[in-house]
């Protein structure tokens, strides 16, 4: 009986233990896509109003966007995925999921730089083509999310993204 017993406490922790390590790397993930959605909004207000009045500070604008989302696709690409059940699908589709907002900023660059009316609205179909996309891009890297944990018992937490951009926004101030 007490080796039936020491058998399950074994079994539970290294159990425990890959639950947390997978934990730990989908929280990796979570915090870099708030962080970078925190920046998104702020960036979105000040292009929308730049576009307006200040052409210059919006080409500038979207060249540091761009440059911040590609700066995060590459920490991803940098992550280790653990070795636990489905953490290299996750990677996978966290890194699509980062190579799609790059590519938000990259064509929002474009379309700021476009020197023509012709090339201004070719860019700017290209960019809401790319725009249309995001939701199915949000629902793969969430399915993949939801998959991940559900193959390594853990529960993801709900991140308050409103909250996260409120204090982004009164750090900007």
């Amino acid at each position: 009986m007490k080796l039936a017993s020491a058998i399950i406490t074994v079994l539970v922790l290294l159990f425990s233990c890959k639950s947390k390590t997978a934990f730990d790397f989908s929280q990796q993930i979570v915090k870099m896509e708030t962080e970078l959605a925190a920046d998104i909004a702020i960036a979105d207000k000040k292009v929308s109003q730049f576009l307006e009045n200040d052409h210059d500070s919006a080409v500038i604008l979207t060249q540091q966007m761009e440059e911040l989302a590609d700066n995060k696709l590459k920490e991803v690409q940098r992550l280790d995925a653990p070795k636990v059940e489905e953490a290299e699908n996750f990677k996978k589709e966290a890194v699509r999921y980062f190579s799609y907002l790059r590519s938000i900023y990259v064509s929002f660059n474009k379309f700021t730089m476009a020197t023509t009316e012709g090339a201004k609205e070719a860019e700017r179909q290209k960019l809401a083509r790319i725009v249309d996309d995001k939701e199915e891009a949000t629902e793969a890297l969430q399915a993949a999310q939801q998959k991940f944990a559900a193959a390594n018992n853990f529960r993801i937490e709900k991140v308050n993204k409103e909250k996260v951009n409120k204090e982004k926004v009164k750090g900007e101030k």
